[in-house]
C-alpha cells in the first residue's frame, strides 16, 4: 500500500488538510484524558451500589473523584471539538463520508462534558464529611447533589452510546475507502456494536473490555488522522475533488 506524502500529496498537488490534523490531534486529547480520568476513578472507588456508599467513597477521596470528573469534562470537550473539526474536512464537505459521524462525535462529547461537570460538582460541593456519611446509615443527601449523580450516570452513558453509533456508521465508509481503514473497518464495528453493553450492568466482563477498546480506536484513528494517512487514503480511492 502506498499512501505516503511523496506519492499522494505531491501528485494531487495539494497542502494538507490543517482540519483533518487537528481533529486527529483532538482525538488524541480525548483518549489521554480519558486515560486519565479512568485512572482517576479507579483510584477513588466511588463506583458503589448505593449513591450514600458512592458518596462516602467519594468523601474519602475527593481529590481523586474530582480529577476524574475534570479529565472527564475535558475528554468530552475535545471529542466535541474533533468532531467539529472533522466537519470541515475536505472529505466531509465533498460527501467522500457522511457527515454524521462527526456530528455524532459533538453530541457524544456534549453528554461526556455534562456527565464530567457533574460528577465535578459532586466533588466540590459542601457534603458531609466522611465521618458523618459512615455513622448515620440514613444521612441525609442534597438534592443538588442526588440530581448531579443521577445526570452524570445518564449522560456518561448516553455519550458513550453515541460514540459506539459514530463508529458502527463510520465502519461502512472505512470499508469503501480500502487500505489500512478497510482493515480497521470490522473492528470499528464490532467495538461499536459492543459499546451498546453499556446499558446492561451485569455484563460486567463487557464493561472491562469496551473502554480499552474505544481508546485503541482513538489512538489509532487519532494518529492516522493527525499524521495525514486518512486523507491520503480518501485521495487515493476518490482523487483530489476539493473546491
Amino acid at each position: 500500500m502506498n499512501d505516503s506524502p511523496s506519492t499522494a500529496e505531491s501528485a494531487a498537488g495539494h497542502s494538507p488538510d490543517r482540519a483533518a490534523r487537528l481533529a486527529g490531534a483532538l482525538l488524541l486529547a480525548t483518549a489521554a484524558c480519558t486515560v486519565v480520568m479512568v485512572v482517576a476513578r479507579v483510584a477513588a472507588d466511588a463506583d458503589r451500589e448505593t449513591l450514600l456508599e458512592s458518596l462516602r467513597a467519594v468523601a474519602d477521596n475527593r481529590a481523586m473523584y474530582g480529577v476524574s470528573g475534570i479529565a472527564r469534562l475535558l475528554s468530552g470537550e475535545a471529542l466535541l471539538l474533533a468532531g467539529w473539526f472533522l466537519l470541515r474536512t475536505w472529505i466531509i464537505r465533498e460527501r467522500r463520508a457522511t457527515p454524521l459521524v462527526p456530528y455524532l462525535f459533538v453530541l457524544s462529547g456534549i453528554f461526556t462534558a455534562l456527565s464530567g461537570a457533574c460528577a465535578v460538582l459532586i466533588a466540590v460541593h459542601p457534603a458531609p464529611e466522611a465521618t458523618y456519611l459512615y455513622a448515620t446509615p440514613t444521612a441525609e443527601i442534597a438534592p443538588v447533589v442526588e440530581w448531579a449523580s443521577g445526570i452524570r450516570w445518564i449522560s456518561g452513558k448516553i455519550g458513550f452510546a453515541i460514540a459506539g453509533a459514530a463508529l458502527l456508521i463510520a465502519a461502512k465508509y472505512q470499508w469503501q475507502v480500502g487500505g489500512a481503514l478497510r482493515k480497521m473497518a470490522p473492528l470499528s464495528a464490532v467495538i461499536g456494536a459492543v459499546m451498546q453493553f453499556i446499558w446492561i450492568d451485569s455484563a460486567t466482563v463487557m464493561h472491562q473490555i469496551i473502554g480499552p477498546a474505544f481508546f485503541l480506536w482513538l489512538l489509532a484513528i487519532g494518529t492516522m488522522l493527525a499524521a495525514g494517512r486518512v486523507e491520503r487514503l480518501f485521495l487515493r480511492a476518490y482523487g483530489d475533488r476539493r473546491g
